[in-house]
């Protein structure tokens, strides 16, 4: 791994849990900043104590994703691994009945936070000379369907931010790149779409198979690079 230490944002969720499950089984801390008010991370049993830290903080913004690299800073050190884990997904409607407030909260949760986390963990990857940053990006970006329009700009606005960072940071030691995953097997997926194939999606383990690949060594020379992790065929 690109250092000892990765922030992954959206930990607590179904994917989440599972990308910091897979990073601490390899003896990699992580920090996970936490919604205010939100539930605690779910990890796996046996985890050592001081393998994990925890904050609240508004990633939303770039007062909240700063003070949260500050906070790490001055626990840990600086972070040389970031997954955009956080999102949010809102469809059935139209662009010409979709409201403000809907397609607000969906750059939000799917861009802000990767545009705000990434520009703060930046500066220290630069100093350093090295780090890896990987973002949740998703299948809609890269073939929207009708009435997930908020989702998909949101989404497709994360590809783009990937490209820039690594066009932005090329030679510098620095990795950018993105996944775009099909429907993932989770229980609110599965809840919603009871009649689905689930042998035809993706898993939280294989996505974090690839995150774990593009955050090694071994993924040096790949960035700006947009993964399509669409599941079974």
């Amino acid at each position: 791994m690109e250092g000892p230490l990765a922030i992954v944002t959206g930990g607590t969720g179904a994917l989440g849990s599972v990308i910091c499950s897979a990073f601490l089984n390899t003896g990699v801390r992580v920090a996970i900043p936490l919604r205010p008010g939100g539930h605690a991370p779910r990890l796996p049993g046996g985890t050592p104590p001081g393998m994990v830290f925890t904050a609240e903080a508004a990633i939303d913004t770039e007062e909240g994703s700063r003070a949260f690299v500050r906070a790490l800073g001055e626990r840990w050190g600086d972070a040389g691994i970031l997954v955009n884990g956080a999102g949010a997904y809102a469809g059935g409607e139209a662009i010409g009945e979709l409201t403000g407030e809907t397609f607000e909260e969906m750059l939000s949760a799917n861009l802000r936070t990767a545009f705000y986390m990434s520009g703060a963990v930046l500066p220290a990857m630069r100093r350093r000379a090295s780090g890896r940053i990987v973002s949740i990006a998703a299948m809609a970006a890269l073939d929207p369907q009708p009435k997930r329009g908020a989702y998909a700009i949101a989404k497709r606005g994360v590809v783009t931010l990937t490209e820039t960072i690594a066009l932005e940071t090329k030679g510098t030691g620095i990795t950018a790149n993105a996944i775009a995953p099909g429907i993932i097997v989770t229980p609110a997926n599965r809840a919603s779409m009871p009649s689905a194939d689930v042998a035809r999606w993706v898993t939280p383990e294989e996505i974090a198979a690839i995150i774990l690949f593009l955050c090694s060594a071994d993924a040096r020379s790949v960035s700006g690079t947009v993964v399509k992790a669409y599941g079974g065929v």
